[in-house]
């Protein structure tokens, strides 16, 4: 069985902060492939105005090219809508086939308020959750996820916890750093750090290209 994980988020810019938990998710749970899926519009962060798709799933490309089976999906980004998780995977079932052995890969700070997402049943049917650490994340009140999915959802979300440091890096901070004109080494991938500054993304005048 092909096992593939599934990595969204908008990814302004993809950093190591995302890649370094997602590579001991890929070892962990045993992946064949993983996915990084840039997101079109944020649902959950409506007021985020990202930098154009093209942009940050080329970025994904670029991170992607240097870890053994990563690859970037332009599943979304492709599409003109709201990005909600349930309609990704439903198109990537439909696309992979009933073979495919999907595992969503979650931040744990989506823990509170993952079951406002849409259709959250059929997330954990789909792609049965698996959860990643993040920084700053403490003790979350699973009761209106238990309510939304069933104990038995949730106990096994919670089994599936990556074993992964907490990597403090966030992609504001990297544009905070690339709007004051200071360097990203370190906290972003070389191809990627190149590539934002060869198109002028989040400079210090704050515009992105489209």
């Amino acid at each position: 069985m092909n096992r593939i994980g599934l990595l969204g988020g908008t990814f302004d810019p993809i950093h190591l902060g995302h890649l370094i938990p997602a590579l001991y998710a890929f070892n962990h749970l045993r992946l064949d492939r993983l996915l990084l899926i840039p997101s079109a519009a944020p649902v959950h962060r409506p007021r985020h105005r990202p930098a154009a798709g093209a942009d940050r799933l080329h970025m994904c490309r670029l991170a992607a090219a240097s870890v053994p089976r990563f690859e970037a999906s332009a599943i979304e980004v492709d599409h003109d809508e709201p990005s909600y998780t349930v309609l990704t995977l439903q198109r990537l079932r439909d696309s992979l086939g009933p073979e495919a052995d999907l595992a969503l890969l979650v931040g744990e700070d989506n823990l509170p308020t993952l079951h406002t997402w849409r259709e959250v049943r059929g997330i954990f049917r789909l792609a049965p959750p698996a959860l990643l650490p993040r920084p700053g994340c403490g003790d979350a009140d699973l009761g209106p996820l238990r309510r939304a999915v069933g104990s038995e959802a949730v106990d096994g979300l919670l089994s599936r916890r990556v074993p992964a440091p907490q990597v403090p890096i966030s992609a504001t901070e990297v544009r905070r750093r690339l709007g004051r004109g200071q360097p990203v080494t370190g906290l972003v991938p070389a191809s990627v750090a190149a590539y934002i500054a060869e198109r002028g993304l989040y400079g210090p005048d704050g515009d992105r290209k489209a």
